[in-house]
């Protein structure tokens, strides 16, 4: 069991590689370290930092633990049918899970190492600037009920930081984790059932609007927001992976899964929010809500 100081609120920052990194959590970033291995299936257990958000029952976003008390998201992941901002109560998050139908079955216990847990949530807080129409700042806070124990198999992610954008990502490669569906045509694909995982270029941000200009659309990419994939399209998150993390090489996370046109398609990356942009607003959230 990781040992963690419930009471504290301190921000880390450790230089591993010139890459800066920020902690939410008295357990240190070098004490972090999901295996990443190939194929299309994550391995069991492989990112512990990892929650399904679901809503009556069922799975519809993503998100990344940062604190023993609060999970990051996507901010339209908040946002109702009616383009409103859900009640915490109407939410609920699973976290250590790998398998959506092990957990509707009970059936985790009969899982090898596997810690599942259910957390309720007691406030929503959307980035300030966001609302359930705009894409942009497309960002939000979920504060659980009762504070999280961090085990082998649950644990919080460490955040790029500030000093992030003094260097570029351009050509860097980073996975997008999630549970969202295997094709764009639903018709044809289906959600998964278990953890699926994907690595993807990021791309400049200056490329990717004249990317999207060529297919016809009108999407501007702001400093606040960035791009990855592939120019031919063939791997990307899709419906459902929204809100869930975009981890970097290093395993901190770089993005949340944001918007896009369609799943994989050429010439059209999907759309992250880019966390180091954030780093102060979820600083300010996490200190004034102790």
């Amino acid at each position: 069991m990781l040992r963690l100081l419930s009471n504290v609120f301190t921000v880390f920052l450790a230089l591993q590689n010139a890459q800066a990194q920020i902690a939410f959590t008295d357990l240190p970033c070098t004490a972090r370290q999901p295996k990443v291995v190939g194929g299309s299936e994550a391995a069991r257990n492989e990112l512990p930092h990892m929650v399904s958000l679901m809503r009556r029952g069922g799975h519809f976003c993503g998100g990344t633990i940062i604190h023993e008390r609060w999970i990051l998201t996507a901010g339209h992941c908040t946002c109702n049918g009616l383009q409103k901002f859900m009640k915490p109560a109407q939410i609920q998050g699973v976290v250590g899970m790998h398998s959506i139908k092990e957990y509707q079955a009970g059936q985790n216990s009969l899982a090898e190492g596997q810690d599942t847990l259910r957390v309720d949530f007691k406030s929503i807080v959307p980035h300030p600037q966001y609302d359930c129409h705009n894409v942009k700042h497309d960002i939000a806070l979920l504060e659980v009920l009762q504070p999280i124990g961090f085990t082998a198999h649950i644990q919080p992610s460490c955040v790029s930081s500030e000093r992030e954008e003094s260097r570029s990502l351009e050509l860097e490669y980073g996975t997008v984790f999630g549970w969202g569906w295997t094709q764009e045509n639903q018709s044809e694909g289906d959600r998964s059932d278990v953890l699926r995982k994907a690595t993807i270029q990021i791309w400049n941000n200056d490329e990717c609007e004249r990317s999207y200009r060529a297919q016809g659309k009108s999407n501007t990419i702001g400093d606040t927001q960035l791009c990855a994939g592939y120019e031919n399209g063939q791997i990307d998150a899709c419906w459902a992976d929204s809100g869930g993390p975009l981890m970097s090489k290093k395993h901190y996370l770089l993005g949340v899964v944001s918007t896009g046109i369609g799943c994989a398609r050429p010439g059209l990356p999907g759309i992250y929010t880019r966390v180091s942009k954030y780093v102060k607003w979820i600083q300010n959230v996490l200190s004034n809500n102790k």
